[in-house]
């Protein structure tokens, strides 16, 4: 197990839960290094359909754990800073883009900073109606560049406002400006979760993982070359042996 991590493979899904409930969930810089291990290692297994993506207790995620003095000590220039400390933020985002499975979050209470990126980068999000979202870094000194990478989907008028304002969102507006894809009650969380792994479980896999891949760069080009690549993409797939 993970440090910070519960996991466990149900079927052809893995459950990831983010363990630090008495700390409001957390990310500690070796999480992220852990986190992105998890999703790179499932996406090897040639049977997973999914990822699922909690946080244990309350709430879903309250961000990084901030002001955490590097044991090499103070980068000396941006080079440094961005290995030691972006690249690692960066290095999840790009492990669930990689992970050829859709990665779901099951979203309770609050996920803030780090915790709505997360968010942001799966593919379907389901939010209980007592979610709330936010953007906190500026408060730290930080821009929060790299949590708006993880969310370029959302409409720029409300991450401007989530960044400046530093308030919390509530689910309503999440799903209307795209961080989630579905809200339900809290109560109906997991059992709304547990149908469409039901539903995805009976999917041919390639199919799953075409459908993420087109969504992810198909939707992006221009409207003949998406055309192109959606007939020849189908063909292809349909002409294994």
């Amino acid at each position: 197990m993970t440090e910070g991590f519960m996991t466990k493979r149900e079927g052809a899904f893995l459950h990831v839960t983010i363990d630090r409930a008495d700390e409001g969930n957390r990310v500690t810089d070796p999480m992220l290094d852990g986190l992105a291990a998890i999703v790179d290692d499932a996406s090897s297994d040639p049977d997973l359909k999914g990822i699922v993506l909690r946080g244990a207790g309350a709430d879903f995620c309250h961000g990084r754990v901030q002001g955490t003095p590097p044991p090499e000590g103070k980068p000396n220039n941006a080079f440094e800073i961005h290995e030691r400390v972006m690249s690692r933020i960066l290095g999840v985002y790009a492990a669930f883009r990689r992970c050829p499975a859709p990665i779901i979050a099951v979203v309770q209470g609050k996920a803030l900073g780090f915790g709505c990126a997360l968010v942001g980068g799966a593919d379907i999000a389901i939010a209980g109606r007592g979610a709330t979202f936010a953007l906190t870094e500026m408060p730290h000194g930080t821009a929060p560049t790299l949590a708006l990478s993880a969310l370029s989907h959302v409409a720029p008028k409300t991450l401007m406002d989530m960044v400046l304002t530093v308030e919390e969102h509530d689910a309503e507006h999440a799903l209307a400006s795209g961080i989630v894809s579905r809200l339900v009650d809290d109560s109906e969380l997991e059992s709304t979760a547990a149908r469409i792994l039901e539903t995805l479980g009976g999917f041919d896999k390639t199919n799953i993982s075409t459908c993420k891949r087109f969504i992810q760069r198909g939707l992006t080009l221009d409207p003949d070359t998406m055309s192109d690549l959606a007939g020849y993409t189908l063909a292809t797939v349909r002409s294994r042996g």
